[in-house]
C-alpha cells in the first residue's frame, strides 16, 4: 500500500501545488521585510486568477493572461499600499478589506461578463517546458522515471518560482537594495535620517508583493486548473502567510515551507483517491493542510522573530 502512495507523481504534485503558495509567500516576505504586513495576499491571488483567466478567454493567449494577472495584482496591492503607507491605516484591517473586496468584485464581474456565477469556460493553458524520452529498461529507467516526473514535467511558472526564490534570497541579503529593505522593516527612522525615502521603499515592496501574488493567481488558473472558479484560492493566501512565518521571513525559507504545505495537500489528494483502501472519512484528509498550518504556526510562534517595525505605520514627524 505504501508503494501506491509514495510515488514520483506525489512529489511532482507537491511542487506544483506549492508554487502559488511559494510565490505569494515570497511576496509576503519582501513586503514584511519593508515593514508592511500583507494580509491581502488571498485577495490579490484571487484577483490575479480572475483577470488572467478573463484575458485568456478574450485573446486565447496564456502569456497575455499571465501579464494581466501580474498587473491586476500590482493594481490591487496599490490600494493596500496607499491605505497602509500614505493613510497609515491598520494594515490588518486594510488587508482584510481587500480580501473581501476581491471576493465581491470577482463574483460580480463573473456574473456581469459571463452571465452566471461559479466557473468560467476552460482556457488554453501553459504546457510543460520539457519533453524527454525515457532511456532503456532496468534500474536506469526506474531512476529516470522518478527524476523526470519530479523535475521535468512542470509548466513555466513552476520553474520561474524556483528562480525567483533564489534571486530574491540573493537580492534581500546580498545587495544594497536588500540592505535598505531590511532596514525599512527594522529601523525606518534610521533609514530616513540617511536620506532614504521610507514611503517609496515600502511602496516598491508592496507592489512587488502584489506582482508575485498576481503571478501565483495566474499559476492557479493558467497552469493548474484551466478555468476560474469563485473563491478558488480557498485560503491559499493565508497558508502563504504561514509559510512566510515558518520560513523566517526569507525567500528560500518561504519556498521550502511552501513545499511542506504542498506535500501535505498532495498527500491528502492521494489519500482521497485511495480512500477505498484507507478506511477514513474524506474530511480528515481535506483538513490535513490546514491542520498542518496551525501546527506549524503554533510551533514557530515565539521562535521566529518578525522585523521590528513590521505592521507599524511610519510617521516622519
Amino acid at each position: 500500500m505504501l508503494d501506491s502512495i509514495i510515488t514520483p507523481d506525489l512529489f511532482a504534485a507537491a511542487i506544483r501545488i506549492a508554487t502559488p503558495l511559494a510565490l505569494a509567500a515570497i511576496g509576503g516576505t519582501i513586503c514584511e521585510r519593508s515593514g508592511v504586513v500583507n494580509i491581502a495576499l488571498e485577495g490579490i491571488m484571487l484577483t490575479g486568477a480572475f483577470f488572467g483567466t478573463a484575458v485568456v478567454l478574450a485573446t486565447g493567449e496564456p502569456w497575455l493572461g499571465v501579464i494581466a494577472a501580474v498587473l491586476a495584482g500590482v493594481s490591487i496591492s496599490a490600494v493596500h499600499a496607499f491605505a497602509s503607507i500614505n493613510l497609515r491605516s491598520d494594515q490588518t484591517v486594510s488587508g482584510t478589506a481587500i480580501n473581501l473586496l476581491a471576493l465581491g468584485v470577482t463574483g460580480f464581474l463573473m456574473k456581469l461578463w459571463y452571465g452566471h456565477p461559479g466557473t468560467t469556460d476552460q482556457i488554453k493553458t501553459l504546457g510543460s517546458v520539457f519533453t524527454f524520452d525515457a532511456p532503456g529498461g532496468g534500474v536506469l529507467a526506474e531512476v529516470w522515471r522518478w527524476v523526470n516526473a519530479i523535475l521535468f514535467t512542470h509548466s513555466p511558472i513552476v520553474y520561474l518560482a524556483i528562480i525567483i526564490a533564489i534571486v530574491a534570497q540573493w537580492a534581500v541579503f546580498k545587495t544594497r537594495w536588500g540592505l535598505r529593505l531590511r532596514a525599512l522593516g527594522e529601523h525606518p527612522r534610521a533609514v530616513d535620517t540617511v536620506g532614504v525615502n521610507v514611503a517609496r521603499g515600502r511602496w516598491v515592496a508592496v507592489l512587488m508583493s502584489g506582482a508575485l501574488a498576481g503571478l501565483a493567481g495566474a499559476n492557479l488558473t493558467i497552469e493548474q486548473v484551466g478555468s476560474f472558479t469563485e473563491n478558488m484560492t480557498n485560503g491559499r493566501g493565508f497558508i502563504a502567510l504561514a509559510a512566510n512565518i515558518f520560513g523566517r521571513w526569507t525567500p528560500v525559507g518561504s519556498y521550502l515551507a511552501s513545499l511542506l504545505f504542498g506535500f501535505a495537500d498532495a498527500l491528502q489528494i492521494k489519500l482521497q483517491i485511495l480512500r477505498g483502501v484507507v478506511n477514513v472519512p474524506p474530511q480528515v484528509f481535506q483538513a490535513l493542510p490546514y491542520v498542518l498550518t496551525v501546527i506549524v504556526v503554533a510551533g514557530v510562534v515565539g521562535r521566529a522573530v518578525a522585523p521590528a517595525a513590521s505592521g507599524v505605520p511610519y510617521r516622519k514627524d
